[in-house]
């Protein structure tokens, strides 16, 4: 369950204000998603490719979300694998931060599996879930108050993905959701977290706030499909989607209704 209002406000990343003037987070963001702007071209060339054209491969059936596949097929740079690449060439200066959110990561993730795994989603598991998140809360606190969200430099991007997963599941304090949010921005603008993650927890903390959201990230897994909570405008969404080089929300959907189908 997502955490009530906080109050807190949120910068709009991209928008104009009400003078005109773009603030400077919106500035810098703008500058990025130039960047994804000149891969349109190459995204609509696979799309094509992605759609059926040409020989069916038995071993190898058509995707059956094209514009996703062509997506994450133009930007593999943003793939675990990748980010796992670049982190091998990487010396990280804290190790031991890098081996604690590691760690914390992969029980979240165990716990999780184990709970939408289960039939009967076992109170158990939800109870030892509630623990696990009270117990990242308390270490994020800590971690935010002596060293902030820490740089790629020190954990590498997969350290950078571990640290936003944990707060991404901390509903329980949105104030401190909202908090860290600016810092995972500067994570972003670093090409240290990847645009989708940024949006996953703009959105959350907007939901807290009583507010539309922005990206369509946020839905219910339990649900079998996807419907985005207070989405407001879906042709603003899109364009938001856009804005920071994100996938259509029509391919976004059908690629988590492709993963739910799956469980």
């Amino acid at each position: 369950m997502l955490g009530r209002s906080s109050g807190v406000a949120l910068t709009c990343y991209g928008c104009v204000h009400k003078d005109g003037a773009m603030s400077k987070i919106d500035e810098r963001i703008e500058a990025r998603t130039r960047t994804a702007g000149a891969r349109l071209s190459i995204y609509a060339a696979l799309a094509l490719s992605t759609m059926g054209l040409g020989a069916v491969d038995a071993a190898n059936p058509p995707s059956p979300c094209p514009g996703a596949a062509a997506w994450n097929e133009a930007h593999r740079e943003q793939l675990p694998e990748a980010m796992a690449a670049r982190d091998a060439t990487r010396i990280v200066t804290d190790p031991d931060l890098r081996k604690e959110l590691q760690e914390r990561f992969a029980a979240d993730q165990r716990a999780r599996k184990d709970y939408y795994l289960a039939a009967s989603h076992d109170p158990a598991v939800a109870r030892r879930i509630d623990q696990l998140d009270a117990e990242n809360l308390d270490w994020l606190k800590a971690l935010v108050r002596d060293k902030g969200i820490p740089q790629a430099e020190q954990v590498g991007e997969n350290g950078v993905k571990w640290a936003w997963l944990l707060v991404q599941h901390a509903d329980r304090d949105p104030k401190l959701q909202a908090t860290v949010l600016p810092m995972f921005v500067k994570r972003y603008e670093a090409g240290e977290l990847p645009a989708d993650y940024l949006a996953k927890l703009t959105d959350r903390v907007l939901i807290a706030q009583g507010k539309p959201q922005r990206f369509g990230t946020q839905f219910d897994w339990l649900s079998g499909k996807f419907n985005p909570r207070d989405a407001g405008d879906l042709t603003a969404i899109d364009a938001h989607r856009q804005e920071i080089g994100l996938m259509p929300l029509t391919d976004y959907a059908c690629m988590m209704n492709a993963k739910l189908k799956k469980k």
